[in-house]
């Protein structure tokens, strides 16, 4: 059985958005995620390395869900400001 409601033949989704500012695992259990770098300090998702104002997207398909965790690594003396943006299905 799918994971996600159908109205009207759409599917209802919500779309999460927060900041992290230490290092730390980052958990996803969304559809889809984007990590936006902010801060001034690079950040490391897993092996991905971001740079100030780079992003990185991870997009499923209809009724997929990511159940994964994310080591974000914060490297340098400035800020840290890594915003992720989730779509979680209702």
């Amino acid at each position: 059985m799918s994971n996600f409601k159908l109205s009207a033949g759409y599917i209802t989704y919500d779309v999460n958005f927060i900041t992290y500012d230490a290092n730390g695992f980052i958990t996803s259990n969304c559809n889809s995620i984007t990590f936006i770098n902010y801060g001034t300090n690079t950040v490391t998702i897993e092996s991905v390395v971001l740079a100030q104002n780079q992003s990185l997207s991870i997009d499923g398909n209809a009724g997929e869900i990511m159940n994964k965790q994310f080591l974000a690594t914060f490297t340098g003396a400035g800020t840290n400001n890594l915003v992720t943006i989730k779509k979680n299905y209702i």
